[in-house]
């Protein structure tokens, strides 16, 4: 069969070169009789004299003049000719000839090629999304609530150094990386605004609860770290003495407004987990992260199967709106017997009630956070926000989601959980 395919180009390739040789020897021919024609390219000087025809060399040519008709000797004068021979068109300017190009069938593989390429890139994911559920399971067994929070601590740092990591790259590729040599100390500034935003969010209640320090003591540290971020910022900018102070500043600006941006999304939404974990026990925290999984994991298989219409191109072109109600669909009919499964009647009074009120949430409003990271990640030129898990990319990549549900989780509990339990 590969013999036969090659033979059939070979000739394809053949018939090619022959309609081309073609059209070239018709194309010098045609030029060649132009040549020989006097009144538009003179290559022969034509002198008459006399009555005479001249080649332009001196000899005279055996012929007569006749008007305006030239004969040769022997030959009756051209506009006897013309009466009994019809006279003949010119000859039309040739158009260049473009060689046939044959026609090939395009292979009916863009819709099952799609499909074949996404469930090769699901058999990439699942391998290492069992095996992060699996490490997860054992570290909660063995740890409980605070193997839960040093997961949530050790996450908040990997997210924020994968976030700020992607503007830095993009900025030193594209050269508008102005001043880092002048302010040297940037580093040491930005893990410090991290510190200071971890104490401020978890920390100082974590320390207040397992140390004796009150928690007056604890808010006091805290703002004092943050006032050592605030002179230290700006003694930086006052020590610069380069003739470009201003694009300095500018570039030193723009980075502390993305570290800062992304301690208040990623850092600042994911400290509610801790917050739930700590009022509300486990279970709250693992029920909505496990709906943010089977929504992710459903509406990329919807969108395998079913996938036509684009949901947001311009900011996640894979993602369908097929997939994003499909998943939804899916997520809220798991809600409910998960939830029982987890919590039972343990303190709630309406499960039924709480668990669809966290699915629509999961399903309409936390794939929004998936969305602004790739638009993150679009405007600076990334795919991913790192290489640590194989075929999902960074963290970021796999909790963009989980921080948006956070805070809601912890918000809906506070205001109707405690009710419920305060009248049970």
């Amino acid at each position: 069969m590969k013999f036969i395919n090659t033979s059939l180009l070979l000739l394809q390739a053949t018939c090619l070169v022959a309609l081309s040789s073609a059209a070239s020897f018709y194309r010098s021919s045609v030029s060649h009789r132009r040549a020989l024609t006097p009144s538009r390219h003179q290559q022969l000087i034509i002198n008459i004299r006399g009555g005479q025809l001249s080649d332009g060399s001196g000899g005279e040519a055996d012929g007569s003049y006749h008007g305006n008709y030239i004969s040769s000797g022997g030959e009756p004068p051209k506009a006897a000719q013309a009466q009994s021979v019809a006279p003949v068109a010119p000859v039309a300017t040739t158009q260049p000839v473009t060689p046939v190009q044959p026609h090939v069938t395009p292979a009916p593989t863009s819709i099952a090629g799609t499909k074949s390429q996404k469930l090769s890139n699901f058999q990439e994911r699942a391998p290492p999304a069992i095996i992060m559920l699996g490490a997860t399971a054992l570290l909660l067994k063995y740890l409980g609530e605070k193997g839960m929070i040093g997961l949530v601590l050790v996450t908040q740092w990997a997210m924020y150094r994968e976030s700020c990591a992607v503007v830095e790259d993009f900025n030193k590729s594209n050269g508008v990386n102005v001043g880092d040599d002048t302010i040297g100390s940037f580093n040491l500034q930005k893990w410090w605004w991290f510190a200071t935003a971890v104490m401020f969010t978890s920390g100082r209640n974590l320390i207040s609860k397992h140390t004796s320090m009150t928690m007056d003591k604890m808010n006091l540290i805290t703002f004092g770290m943050t006032a050592v971020s605030l002179v230290g910022g700006v003694i930086q900018l006052a020590m610069v003495s380069s003739s470009n102070a201003d694009a300095i500043y500018r570039n030193y600006l723009g980075k502390v407004a993305c570290c800062h941006f992304s301690l208040l999304f990623l850092v600042g939404q994911s400290s509610f987990l801790i917050q739930t974990v700590q009022e509300y026990g486990l279970a709250w925290v693992l029920f909505p992260a496990l709906l943010v999984i089977v929504n992710d994991t459903m509406a990329y298989v919807f969108g395998v199967l079913a996938g036509k219409h684009k949901l947001l191109p311009r900011l996640s072109p894979k993602k369908t709106v097929e997939g994003f109600v499909g998943a939804g669909f899916s997520t809220m009919a798991i809600a409910v017997p998960l939830l029982n499964k987890m919590v039972g009647n343990d303190g709630a009074s309406d499960l039924v009630h709480h668990a669809l009120v966290l699915a629509v949430y999961v399903s309409i409003v936390s794939p929004f956070g998936g969305f602004l990271a790739s638009a993150v990640k679009r405007a600076h030129g990334a795919k991913d926000f790192g290489a640590l898990i194989p075929g999902h990319g960074g963290v970021v990549d796999r909790f963009d989601c989980q921080v948006v549900t956070a805070p809601f989780v912890y918000l809906y509990l506070k205001t109707f959980f405690s009710a419920a339990t305060a009248e049970a």
